[in-house]
């Protein structure tokens, strides 16, 4: 009898060990999904980072290089005396004041200068003429709209690295900006640098 009942007492204790066993396989088992899932939280978290790093340095090299597509454009034109990006064509040293405002209407303002101020991703221009009225001088605002795109996105180290060093360099007290002068024969192509680094506005004048 008494051997009896320490059998049925080992088998009950052989019992509760095998029960405490497996529910710790359990634990360790959701434990150990846990941390899985965390990990690849993790991971999948940092992959979103990393995306997100990625498509800002992407947006930034695409800004970069429109603008420096606008600046090598801008430069060809001034070489033959046009005006950049207006329509039909606008030459200093050549074109009228009335064919001017023929083409792209009457200016918002006048004083020594005719402005026209650039609306809907549209550039703002001055135009001073001569007594003749023929365009002696054009200076390009770029446009307000992404900026960054255009005259917002060069630097001096752009036109260094685009155009060479320039022929002259003026520095305008009155606003602190530096003027970044470029001999083209008969024209004179100035860019003019504000004290954010980057170019302010563009001038294209007959020598």
């Amino acid at each position: 009898m008494k051997k009896m009942m320490i059998y049925l007492l080992l088998l009950l204790l052989i019992a509760s060990i095998a029960a405490c066993g497996a529910s710790k396989s359990e634990d360790d088992g959701v434990v150990d999904e846990e941390v899985s899932e965390e990990k690849n939280q993790q991971i999948d978290d940092k992959k979103l980072t990393d995306q997100a790093k990625g498509n800002a340095q992407s947006d930034e090299e695409f800004q970069k290089n429109l603008s420096l597509e606008m600046l090598n454009n801008l430069y060809e034109d001034a070489k033959k005396g046009k005006v950049y990006k207006v329509p039909n064509g606008i030459y200093v040293g050549k074109t009228t004041r009335k064919e001017v405002v023929n083409r792209i209407g009457e200016p918002e303002e006048q004083d020594d200068y005719d402005h026209y101020h650039g609306s809907m991703g549209n550039a703002s221009y001055a135009f001073r003429y001569n007594q003749n009225e023929i365009l002696q001088e054009a200076r390009y605002f770029g446009t307000n709209v992404e900026r960054q795109t255009n005259l917002g996105g060069i630097t001096e180290k752009d036109l260094r690295e685009q155009l060479g060093n320039p022929h002259e360099l003026r520095t305008i007290d009155a606003t602190n900006e530096t003027n970044f002068i470029y001999d083209l024969n008969r024209y004179e192509l100035q860019f003019v640098i504000g004290e954010d680094g980057t170019a302010s506005h563009v001038n294209l004048k007959v020598k």
